[in-house]
């Protein structure tokens, strides 16, 4: 037992202690930083949170252009999305709702809430990237970790919570309330918390998802994604015609036309922006597909023929397939 280099454990070496339970300031440490991590950088990409911004029904945000690439090819886009995006019910851009956040100008120095003295209405990041500095347009108290925000939907206006809740009647679900910078009308229940942390406001959002589906719609109160090709195809089961309107809305469903084929460009898309970043991401994936072309070595190119090899295929010049090339057939 001695003499060998070894050592003889106790028991204090060998029997584990139990896990400290943490302080109430380190907890409250590791929110904030949560929450900061979660108002600053898009839960998908890892990139900083830059207009345009979108929202999915519990809250989180994301960089649009992150959340397209996601949805036009999942898993090689980013490897983590399924994590990230499980038990949120995104599985379209009806699925999310664009924030309009209001941006601190420059001479607005002064927010009520602001961290930081920059008059560029950006805030400075730790890692030098910068951001835009998002404000309440009634409070106008910063909107961001360590603050209660939320949205309204299906404007995607966001405000302190406390502007919200002053500002609205009697709260009851069934009224229809005004939103205070675009006019436009929306139900108490659809106020969105922003980055959530409390389980009461996950459990309600949660609830209102539940809802929501089963009167088939959407987060962004748009009908469910191929309602409308379902009502169609039972008319026509019952013999009754689908009517234009119908028809015209039927051609293209869930990315796909009525022939069978996908729609890979941004031609049916209304809203511009969403356009714009469509074809922006296809031509980026058009592109690494020639750049990979071209740097294909001779060994994987001659697995392969051109259309002029095709074409002389079994004249004895290179035609055939890569396990019959180089070999003829005695006459």
């Amino acid at each position: 037992m001695g003499n060998d280099g070894g050592s003889i454990p106790t028991r204090r070496e060998l029997v584990k202690s139990p896990t400290a339970q943490k302080t109430h300031s380190q907890l409250r440490t590791s929110q904030t930083q949560s929450s900061f991590y979660h108002w600053t950088y898009c839960a998908l990409s890892k990139r900083p949170l830059s207009s345009p911004i979108v929202s999915d029904p519990l809250g989180r945000l994301y960089n649009k252009d992150a959340l397209l690439e996601w949805l036009l090819h999942g898993l090689e886009a980013f490897g983590d999305g399924e994590e990230v995006l499980k038990s949120r019910g995104v599985k379209s851009l009806k699925d999310v709702v664009n924030i309009n956040f209001q941006v601190l100008d420059a001479p607005e120095e002064n927010a009520v809430g602001s961290i930081n003295g920059n008059s560029n209405g950006k805030e400075e990041g730790a890692s030098g990237e910068r951001k835009e500095r998002w404000v309440c347009p009634i409070t106008r108290k910063e909107l961001g970790g360590g603050v209660r925000a939320v949205y309204l939907v299906p404007c995607g206006c966001a405000f302190a919570e406390g502007a919200i809740k002053e500002t609205t009647g009697a709260g009851k679900e069934g009224q229809t309330e005004e939103c205070l910078q675009c006019g436009k009308g929306y139900n108490p229940r659809d106020v969105i918390n922003i980055n959530p942390t409390a389980e009461a406001d996950i459990a309600r959002l949660q609830n209102r998802m539940k809802e929501l589906a089963e009167f088939g719609l959407t987060h962004s109160l748009k009908k469910v994604a191929g309602e409308k090709s379902k009502k169609r195809k039972a008319k026509e089961a019952d013999g009754q015609k689908a009517t234009p309107t119908e028809e015209m809305n039927g051609k293209v469903v869930n990315g796909k036309s009525s022939n069978g084929k996908s729609s890979t460009n941004g031609d049916n898309i209304k809203n511009s922006a969403t356009a714009k970043i469509t074809s922006k991401v296809l031509a980026d994936e058009q592109q690494k597909a020639k750049i990979r072309k071209v740097e294909a070595s001779d060994a994987i190119k001659s697995l392969f023929t051109s259309k002029a090899e095709s074409k002389d295929r079994g004249k004895g010049k290179g035609g055939g397939d890569f396990m019959t090339r180089g070999y003829s057939l005695p006459k």
